[in-house]
């Protein structure tokens, strides 16, 4: 059997406001598999989809025991449930949520054993960076304050994708959308930016994946 040996990609040591790094903390970016950053325990974890579409995965942790607010999966129910789920659960024995992958970019099935998540989402590595968000305007896209963005500098740029926009006041993930050309808040508390009116922005990548650890290592 051949052994993966995933090429780590820089990991920023900023986050991204959803501002993002100034372009001088590139240089202070530390190399980062993605796998070392989301499997809180490898050997008991497995990756399910979440509904039909594709875009959605759940990494469950079979070591993990509920504790209250824990999203909990059963092979027999098409929703996650919130622990403790009374009636709901029954006899069921559900594993719990320990992080969710988001896809903006499709992506073949895995299977639910990956040899390696990095090498699942990242095809150019040397392209791609990887960095946090912060805040929460971007969570109706599944982007959440501490979500790891995976971001390739390479991808043609699509209307509807998820993207980092850059300025001298610094950086931002949000959606790109045409017709006109701007730039989109999950939120509706938060303005879009028209970028005729905004050529201070740069886009600087497409976002590929967002990863969300609920529970694990720190």
């Amino acid at each position: 059997m051949n052994t993966v040996v995933p090429i780590p990609v820089p990991f920023l040591p900023v986050a991204v406001s959803a501002g993002f790094p100034s372009p001088a903390a590139a240089y202070a970016a530390k190399p980062l598999v993605i796998d070392d950053w989301l499997w809180p325990s490898r050997v008991s974890c497995q990756l399910v989809p979440l509904g039909s579409d594709g875009r959605t995965y759940l990494v469950l942790d079979e070591s993990l025991r509920p504790v209250n607010g824990d999203q909990l999966w059963f092979p027999s129910e098409d929703e996650l449930q919130l622990w403790p789920c009374g009636e709901v659960c029954g006899d069921q024995i559900g594993a719990v949520v320990a992080s969710t992958v988001h896809l903006f970019r499709r992506r073949a099935d895995p299977g639910p054993d990956p040899v390696s998540i990095h090498e699942w989402l990242i095809r150019r590595p040397y392209a791609t960076y990887l960095v946090k968000a912060e805040g929460r305007s971007m969570i109706a896209h599944g982007i959440h304050h501490g979500s790891l963005l995976v971001v390739d500098r390479s991808c043609d740029l699509h209307d509807g994708d998820i993207v980092i926009a850059g300025c001298t006041e610094g950086f931002l993930v949000k959606q790109y959308r045409t017709k006109p050309d701007r730039l989109v808040a999950g939120n509706p508390e938060y303005p879009d930016v028209i970028l005729r009116n905004a050529p201070q922005y740069d886009l600087d990548g497409v976002v590929i994946a967002s990863l969300t650890r609920h529970r694990g290592h720190g």
